[in-house]
């Protein structure tokens, strides 16, 4: 099986997984006051602004990851696997806490499929419920998330995207918002932004 030296419990697309391993250890989620607090995390490079530009430096990380970073999101790649596997991302942090509190992160679960978001999230959460990405104020739905599974690092949800919505949000350069609801049922609003998604999709379909 792809990725044998992953835990067991991580049944998750390979795709995913770089995200997931990158973000679960050592993440120590808990729930800050989201709406007032949680900022994505700032890019490691400047965005590219224009796509005749040479692209940033991919920068290693453990396991054969690369890095290269567009605006607010980044393009990640192992190398050491057959097909290669990459996503896009971003993480959300917590002004007040060091460390992710979220991730949104973009990727194929299998070769040759569509693409999926998956976001990871906080385990203090609701059951039933969604997880929606408003693309700006006036977005009143936008993409919903349905879970996948709970691990005790975090929660993740995930949605196929469509041609429609990946053409959308390429075109953008908004403050958006993941939407859910905490363990207490209260809708907790984290802000993310679409600043360098459309350069780090572009540079995605090219890996």
């Amino acid at each position: 099986m792809e990725g044998a030296s992953l835990p067991s419990w991580l049944i998750i697309p390979m795709s995913y997984r770089i995200a997931i391993a990158a973000f679960v250890v050592g993440a120590g989620l808990s729930l800050p006051a989201y709406s007032q607090t949680a900022t994505p995390a700032p890019a490691t490079a400047p965005a590219q602004p224009e796509a005749k530009k040479p692209e940033a430096e991919a920068k290693p990380e453990a396991g054969n990851i690369s890095t290269i970073s567009f605006g607010d999101w980044n393009l990640r790649c192992r190398a050491d696997a057959s097909p290669r596997y990459c996503e896009i991302s971003q993480t959300i942090e917590a002004q007040d806490k060091a460390g992710p509190i979220a991730k949104i992160s973009v990727g194929r679960p299998s070769p040759g499929a569509n693409l999926h978001a998956i976001i990871i999230l906080p385990n203090n959460v609701s059951f039933p419920s969604s997880v929606f990405i408003r693309t700006d104020v006036n977005d009143k739905w936008g993409v919903e998330l349905n879970w996948l599974r709970c691990i005790p690092g975090g929660c993740f949800a995930d949605a196929e995207l469509s041609d429609a919505t990946l053409a959308h949000w390429h075109s953008l350069d908004t403050i958006g918002n993941i939407i859910f609801r905490d363990a207490a049922g209260d809708e907790i609003s984290l802000p993310m932004t679409f600043h360098g998604f459309g350069q780090a999709l572009d540079a995605f379909n090219k890996s």
